[in-house]
């Protein structure tokens, strides 16, 4: 957290996919959320990801996450479960009333797309603060043609999203490692050649589903303890030793962490099933 406020990361998200948010209890996940606002609240801003499939439990999320201090709430669209559009509309009507809102669409994780005509209907609540988007590039700029904030939501897209199609920024994985280096890239202008230069780290991160990558980069980085919550696993060893090599490629000096980044045996990772 420290050294993502040093290189000027806007906001954090607090219990998102990145976070496990969907492996805690929602007692566990709002204390994370009122824990970071204490320490950090006056340094950045903190987005509580509050939502739900189930509109009651989101509803009764997002009103504890702003009671302990969130700035904004993230909210998903129902997954699973899936409902019609106008049922996604009574949703996010629903959470909106509450206070600022960034809406999230990632259909590879929920199955079903926010489509723009549902954007474009919630969009007229003064909470609406913007848009995740996953879908891609030409998503973003039909929103951002029609004034309607979006961060991209994929890292190997957010630099053309940026300054090719109109994007805010991004709301990135990649950056809990090397935040300096995303900061520069989404506000030090269009760099093609530090784009190509952080790609290979991010496919690495993204051969398995996030957050398997980042939690076996953050354990050989020193930043956290070697433990995973199934049914998160670790990279295997082979895949290991590559981010070793990625981060002398990069450098160091750009990643989260003091320690000296090294190859973890698999029986330095501790699997953790019943918590």
């Amino acid at each position: 957290m420290h050294m993502q406020i040093e290189n000027s990361a806007e906001a954090v998200i607090v219990g998102g996919t990145t976070g496990e948010g969907q492996l805690m209890s929602w007692d566990e996940h709002i204390m994370l959320i009122g824990h970071t606002v204490n320490c950090f609240g006056g340094s950045i801003k903190v987005i509580g990801n509050t939502g739900s499939n189930s509109t009651r439990e989101a509803i009764h999320a997002t009103e504890q996450g702003f009671a302990v201090g969130m700035h904004a709430a993230l909210h998903i669209n129902p997954y699973y479960g899936k409902t019609s559009l106008d049922g996604l509309i009574s949703h996010f009507d629903s959470v909106l009333p509450m206070g600022p809102t960034i809406i999230y669409n990632v259909p590879s994780r929920t199955g079903q797309d926010i489509p723009p005509r549902v954007i474009n209907n919630v969009a007229q609540s003064p909470n609406f603060a913007g848009i995740k988007e996953c879908v891609g590039n030409d998503r973003i700029e039909q929103y951002t043609g029609n004034g309607i904030v979006v961060w991209s939501g994929n890292d190997d897209q957010c630099h053309d999203a940026r300054w090719i199609h109109g994007a805010t920024g991004v709301i990135s994985v990649t950056s809990n490692l090397v935040p300096g280096l995303m900061r520069e890239l989404m506000f030090g202008g269009k760099n093609p050649s530090l784009n190509a230069k952080l790609l290979p780290l991010t496919e690495w991160l993204f051969q398995e589903p996030n957050p398997v990558g980042l939690n076996t980069a953050l354990a050989q980085l020193g930043v956290v303890r070697p433990v995973f919550r199934l049914p998160y696993v670790p990279l295997p060893l082979e895949k290991r030793v590559e981010f070793v090599n990625l981060v002398k490629e990069i450098g160091r000096e750009n990643f989260v962490g003091k320690n000296d980044v090294q190859v973890l045996d698999d029986d330095d990772f501790i699997l953790v099933g019943r918590y």
